[in-house]
């Protein structure tokens, strides 16, 4: 809180500035003025809580002052100091609303007492302010969610109108935004966004809906041109996509305003050049993914997996041609055609790190703002796919379905030779005898090579624990991994974790 003490008077201002306990009071900052002219050009741009001023002063005097004070800052306390108990300075002090009018010579706890209500009294109004306002925007936010769904209660819609001071006549036009920065404040979005319409002369309301999109419903008069207003908008809001909903003449059709607006805002997932977006003929048929889809890429997966790159081509150029399916729906299939690759090729994802890991895949292909960004991920999982598959293509069936099955299982510390060969149909020691030929290695060296491996993949992220390696590992507990591990790498798991430090 900031102080201004007016007084021509040197001694009463230094006598002041030293006596008083400013911190005890709140106050962090004391600005001085010698005269009524330099303490209201001071006001100007100092902008004080508070003003304790003189009355007689040269230039200008205290009430004049405090008259052009109240005009500029109506918000400023005003302490009224004078050696001359006039009636007309006590009149011109009521009528100022001022905190108190003390006569000099001055009491240090008179001045004290009278600076703590003035305090006390901006304190209250602050609260009362940001109580107000929170409430403001919560009915904001309540009018908006109210809007946008189908029932429509007049009464209560128009009572909320009322209470937030948004018009209930003209004309309705709802905007649904997505914020492709992801800020991380979106109370703080939706309060700069009701400032820019405000400055710009549109009533509206703003809230947040999920996922950094936004609704904005604005109510203007007809003749409005609002293009070159959106267009401003976006150039003040970095990193927004606006999809524009159609016109509507009366509360109760913004709901059609948001449907359109969404569906607008939809073409955003399939152009990431673009920012604005209107619908159309086209945006407004009904559009269901071919069911069919899914049943072919797991015929492919399973059958001929090199065929899997052209079909994923033509997959997306189809779905950017069409750019009419509601992009939930896209996300949706495509994370279980993610999924069914994992399912698949289980130890894929080990080539991958981070949000790649098919528990997260699911969050990963949601959180794309466009289409192109999970086209990005499907071409490089297939990639993989296509190395893994042709390298494994040199082994035969035997013993690729004894790799397959160790890649599912590597991670049971129980795993045995003798489980393997009767997953496989053979005895243990027939079994061996066939690995051997073909991989120059045992079974058992093989499994042991495989899980240490996995485990220098895993100690490449710092993410997991020395114990949680161990277990997804396979091995017994975390002492016996590490004794492993220096056996046959000569570094203990935290020496080759550190290694590239």
């Amino acid at each position: 809180m900031k102080i201004l003490i007016a007084d021509d008077e040197e001694y009463t201002r230094e006598g002041l500035m030293d006596s008083i306990d400013w911190n005890h009071l709140n106050i962090k900052d004391v600005m001085q003025a010698r005269n009524g002219m330099e303490a209201f050009n001071i006001s100007k741009w100092y902008k004080p809580d508070i003003v304790l001023t003189d009355i007689k002063m040269p230039k200008l005097d205290g009430i004049q002052f405090a008259k052009e004070l109240v005009r500029i800052n109506p918000f400023c306390k005003i302490i009224f100091m004078s050696g001359y108990m006039e009636i007309e300075y006590l009149k011109s002090a009521i009528q100022l609303s001022a905190v108190d009018y003390i006569e000099k010579p001055i009491d240090i706890e008179c001045v004290t007492k009278a600076i703590k209500r003035a305090s006390d009294e901006i304190q209250e109004k602050r609260q009362n302010l940001i109580i107000s306002e929170n409430r403001k925007e919560l009915q904001q936010q309540k009018l908006v969610n109210v809007l946008i769904f189908k029932e429509y209660d007049k009464t209560g819609t128009e009572e909320l109108c009322r209470e937030v001071k948004f018009p209930t006549d003209g004309r309705f036009c709802c905007l649904a935004a997505y914020d492709r920065g992801k800020n991380s404040y979106p109370d703080e979005i939706v309060i700069k966004m009701q400032d820019f319409f405000r400055k710009n002369g549109v009533d509206s309301i703003c809230g947040y809906e999920k996922e950094n999109k936004y609704i904005i419903i604005l109510s203007y008069k007809k003749g409005n041109r609002l293009n070159s207003l959106y267009q401003t908008f976006l150039m003040n809001f970095s990193g927004m996509v606006l999809g524009i909903g159609f016109e509507s003449e009366n509360l109760r059709n913004v709901y059609n305003s948001y449907q359109t607006a969404e569906l607008a805002l939809n073409l955003s997932f399939y152009n990431e050049k673009e920012s604005l977006f209107y619908v159309d003929e086209e945006v407004l048929i009904h559009r269901s993914i071919e069911p069919g889809i899914f049943g072919e890429f797991m015929k492919i997966l399973k059958e001929d997996p090199l065929d899997l790159k052209n079909w994923n081509d033509k997959l997306f150029d189809d779905l950017k041609m069409h750019k009419y399916f509601r992009r939930e729906q896209v996300q949706t299939l495509l994370a279980s055609l993610i999924t069914e690759i994992y399912h698949q090729y289980p130890d894929l994802q080990e080539s991958f790190t981070g949000s790649y890991n098919k528990d997260n895949i699911n969050n990963l292909i949601h959180e794309c703002g466009f289409l192109n960004e999970i086209r990005d991920i499907m071409s490089s999982l297939i990639d993989r796919l296509e190395e893994k598959y042709l390298k494994e293509q040199k082994y035969s069936r035997v013993i690729k379905g004894v790799l397959d099955y160790l890649a599912v299982n590597y991670s049971n510390p129980d795993l045995s030779i003798t489980e393997v060969a009767e997953y496989m149909n053979f005895t243990s020691t027939y079994l061996n005898v066939l690995f051997k030929q073909e991989m120059k290695v045992t079974l058992k060296q093989y499994l042991s090579n495989y899980r240490l491996e996995k485990a220098k993949i895993m100690l490449e992220n710092n993410f997991y624990k020395i114990t949680d390696i161990a277990e997804k590992c396979g091995y017994a507990n975390a002492n016996y991994f590490a004794k492993v591990f220096k056996e046959m790498t000569n570094m203990t798991p935290m020496e080759y974790r550190n290694r590239r430090i």
